[in-house]
């Protein structure tokens, strides 16, 4: 009797091991905790994950931009999207900034770049004055941009090179000079402009190498009279010659050739 009283509460190894089994997986769970206390991030959970689109790579560098919103992108539940928008179109070459969210702790920016119409020359600055901005472009908005690196590319090697406008006024009144420019070269056409300098004068070079001086009044009407004189003109000089003359528009009964 006795021996069969020992028998019943003898435990078997599977008992033994569920009761040491919770034990263990708790002592596991808690050293799990204080190895991730000691050895992981907290910043690391917090961290925004972003997907960039950019239409110009080699004009807008990720990177520059990353640190540009570096202090708005800290905490992935406090992102306030139209903030980050505001300041990446700061940037010099960025014309939109499209931001939405894709996950709590990822976004979405789409940058579209500006399109460049003219390069843009201050012809009165001083080219080694640092402080001075003396070169740039004007986008096809009227926009002038004078990035330090002045490497744009046109995206279509095709493409005809653009057109130089230099002025010796403020860089404020290159919207002026971009507003006359498109308006020349509407009335153009097909003819070209390569340059317009802008002193006291108007002088345009017309592809391939012609010069028309327009003065500094009735400049439409005297480009006008420029075509009408090419046109007549180029029955009877070869195109060769046309090419090379200077024509200055400025008289009001006529005009002037120089070769």
């Amino acid at each position: 009797m006795k021996l069969k009283s020992k028998n019943r509460h003898r435990r078997s190894f599977s008992q033994y091991l569920r009761l040491w089994l919770k034990p263990a997986i708790l002592i596991l769970i808690m050293a799990i905790i204080g190895w991730s206390a000691t050895h992981y991030n907290p910043r690391e959970l917090l961290k925004v994950d972003i997907n960039w689109t950019i239409d110009r790579s080699d004009l807008v560098n990720i990177e520059a931009l990353e640190q540009q919103i570096k202090s708005l992108i800290n905490e992935a539940y406090q992102l306030d999207l139209h903030e980050i928008k505001y300041v990446l179109e700061r940037h010099p070459w960025v014309q939109y900034a499209q931001v939405k969210r894709l996950f709590w702790d990822a976004i979405g920016i789409n940058i579209t770049t500006h399109q460049i119409a003219t390069h843009w020359q201050n012809i009165a600055c001083n080219q080694t004055t640092e402080s001075k901005k003396c070169q740039g472009y004007i986008t096809t908005e009227g926009v002038l941009i004078t990035p330090k690196n002045l490497s744009y590319q046109s995206n279509s090697q095709e493409s005809e090179p653009l057109a130089l406008l230099k002025s010796n006024h403020s860089p404020e009144q290159s919207t002026a000079l971009f507003k006359d420019y498109r308006t020349y070269q509407t009335i153009l056409a097909e003819m070209k402009i390569l340059s317009l300098a802008r002193s006291n004068i108007d002088r345009l070079t017309i592809k391939p190498n012609m010069t028309v001086i327009l003065g500094y009044n009735n400049q439409q009407q005297r480009l006008k009279n420029f075509i009408k004189i090419y046109q007549k003109l180029r029955q009877k000089i070869s195109l060769k010659k046309l090419h090379k003359m200077t024509y200055d528009m400025r008289y009001p009964k006529g005009f002037t050739l120089k070769y």
